[in-house]
C-alpha cells in the first residue's frame, strides 16, 4: 500500500474509508484478528457478505480442512483513512501476537 494511492485499494465513505484487503489462510487452519481496544474507534474489520454491514473488532477465520482458503474484505479506517491499526493475532489456541498495519500512515511500531 506504500506509495500507491488510497483509492487502488478502497473508496470513502460518510465516516472514513474502506479498504479491500482479502485473507489467505493455509488448510485446516483457525485464525482471529482482533483491533486492540485502544484502536476501536478508529478501526474495524469488514468481513462478510452483508452490504452495509457494521466493522467488527473482532473475526475468526476457519480454513476448508483440505484447501488454503481465501476471504473478501478488508479494513475500514474512520476520518482520512490513514492509521497504524494494531492488530492481536491469535492462531489456533496460541497466544495472541500483537502486529501494527499501517494503512497509509508510513512507518507503524508495534
Amino acid at each position: 500500500m506504500a506509495g500507491r494511492p488510497t483509492t487502488d485499494f478502497g473508496g470513502r465513505t460518510r465516516d472514513g474509508w474502506h479498504y479491500k484487503i482479502g485473507a489467505e489462510l493455509e488448510r485446516g487452519s483457525v485464525v482471529t484478528v482482533s483491533v486492540s481496544p485502544e484502536a476501536r474507534q478508529r478501526a474495524g474489520l469488514g468481513y462478510g457478505r452483508q452490504e452495509g454491514y457494521t466493522p467488527a473488532a473482532e473475526v475468526t477465520f476457519s480454513a476448508c480442512p483440505d484447501s488454503d482458503t481465501s476471504y473478501v474484505g478488508g479494513f475500514f479506517v474512520h476520518g482520512d483513512g490513514r492509521f497504524c491499526i494494531p492488530l492481536d493475532v491469535r492462531v489456533g489456541d496460541g497466544p495472541p501476537r500483537r502486529i501494527v498495519i499501517s494503512v497509509f500512515s508510513g512507518d507503524c511500531r508495534a
